[in-house]
């Protein structure tokens, strides 16, 4: 709150409080009985406590970061607290004489109970005020704007993530395009292997077998995603979480499998995730696949 705001805020408390004593006293010089004044005061205070905390802690804390349930259980808990200073005050009005009567008798359970249920109102309506006033302030009303951009958008955000992480590994793999061979270590040797003679690649607990036109599957200690990354993109294409095959090699499928040409023709199992990828990249190199 500004500096003008603050004096206009303690203004109205101030002119909140002594209305009940001077109005009544220019009108018939009447004046408000001390125990419902302390009660009346009480009410003002509480409230007007109630506004600035809100105002100038939990909006700004809670309410404009999105944290709602946090708002309401602070809230609450204030209003918990209102409750009990209420009964203190109740009861210190209710030790006055009045008349021979104890205020107390006259303050039974109904009017505890009015009591109490204008205390809880009377709170809403504060928060409600503060609220709508810190709305008029434009940072807040800005902050409560990009609040709720930010949660409409927080799926496309990590969308955009993954996307830029999928778009970094095929440029990665894009690199190896113009490579017409790949180097691996079989048998503790680095061994250069010709992709035009790799058919597909099987993962075998931590190793990896590289299927090849002549018959041999060498095998190479590393994960089938450090070879993924490794292969062109537009030639070699996951079909399994535990293959992966050269496109160029492929002659057909049958029954959800994939047929590979070479010495030893082999089915390759085609899951549902990986089908879009396969028949996208199958489309891209114009290859026509025979069906059994």
């Amino acid at each position: 709150m500004t500096r003008k705001r603050l004096f206009l805020f303690g203004g109205i408390v101030l002119a909140l409080i002594l209305v009940p004593t001077v109005i009544p006293y220019l009108i018939g010089h009447v004046s408000l009985p001390s125990w419902a004044y302390v009660i009346y005061v009480f009410l003002v205070l509480v409230n007007a406590g109630a506004y600035l905390v809100n105002r100038c802690v939990l909006i700004d804390r809670f309410l404009i970061r999105g944290r709602i349930r946090a708002f309401l259980l602070w809230n609450l808990l204030a209003l918990a607290v209102a409750s009990v200073l209420e009964l203190l005050a109740l009861d210190l009005a209710g030790r006055a004489v009045v008349g021979g009567v104890r205020v107390s008798d006259i303050l039974d359970l109904g009017t505890q109970i009015s009591q109490k249920t204008m205390i809880g109102i009377l709170y809403i309506i504060v928060v409600i005020t503060a609220i709508a006033v810190s709305l008029s302030d434009e940072w807040r009303l800005a902050a409560f704007r990009y609040n709720e951009a930010s949660l409409e958008n927080e799926k496309l955000v990590k969308e955009l993530d993954r996307m830029q992480d999928m778009v970094e590994a095929m440029q990665q793999r894009g690199d190896a395009r113009s490579v017409d061979s790949i180097s691996v270590k079989i048998d503790l040797m680095t061994t250069r292997i010709r992709l035009s003679d790799l058919l597909y690649v099987k993962a075998e607990g931590d190793y990896v077998a590289l299927h090849l036109s002549d018959g041999t599957s060498p095998m190479t200690l590393m994960t089938l995603k450090m070879l993924e990354k490794q292969l062109p993109f537009d030639r070699f294409c996951r079909v399994h979480r535990s293959w992966i095959v050269n496109v160029d090699k492929v002659r057909g499928l049958k029954g959800g499998t994939i047929l590979i040409d070479g010495p030893s023709p082999a089915s390759i199992p085609l899951s549902d995730s990986c089908k879009a990828a396969f028949f996208e990249l199958l489309s891209h190199r114009s290859i026509l696949l025979r069906t059994e």
